[in-house]
């Protein structure tokens, strides 16, 4: 098989991933705007008393796990000179599933804000986050195939 079909291949499967958290991530909002709506006035299943502590909490995770993302982006994508494409192919499909899965932290984190306190308005704030983010760590195809071919030279 040629490598640029193997390398369509495995693109499409972190497509398929990329596509799933994002689809999960839909799930979330409509779970969040059930909850809310059925169980209305909903203020968290676990009433707490100051609130602003777990958010400063969680908008804190969710900045370091996006910042982490980044510092592991780079990490694991350094090139060594003996590698082959297959092994550049494998290191870019492994890490855009790391980056891909990273970028639901936020959204988890804000569901999880949500469920606890009722913070609605953080829970969006944390999902846009994390569909910006998943937009960003999306895997191209382009860009796959530049990054693969461009150590060849």
């Amino acid at each position: 098989m040629e490598l640029r079909e193997i390398i369509k291949k495995t693109h499409r499967i972190a497509s398929l991933v990329g596509f799933s958290v994002f689809g999960a991530m839909i799930l979330y909002l409509v779970l969040e705007e059930l909850i809310r709506s059925k169980m209305a006035p909903f203020y968290g299943f676990y009433h707490l008393e100051n609130t602003q502590t777990l958010r400063y909490l969680f908008y804190g995770l969710s900045a370091f796990s996006l910042i982490l993302a980044r510092v592991l982006q780079g990490w694991l994508l350094k090139k060594k000179g003996s590698e082959t494409p297959i092994d550049l192919l494998n290191k870019l499909h492994r890490t855009s599933l790391i980056m891909i899965i990273m970028s639901e932290l936020p959204a988890l984190f804000g569901l999880i804000l949500f469920l606890l306190a009722g913070l609605n308005r953080d829970f969006y704030v944390l999902l846009a986050i994390s569909v910006v983010v998943l937009f960003i760590f999306f895997p191209r195809l382009r860009a796959w195939e530049e990054w693969i071919f461009s150590s060849q030279s």
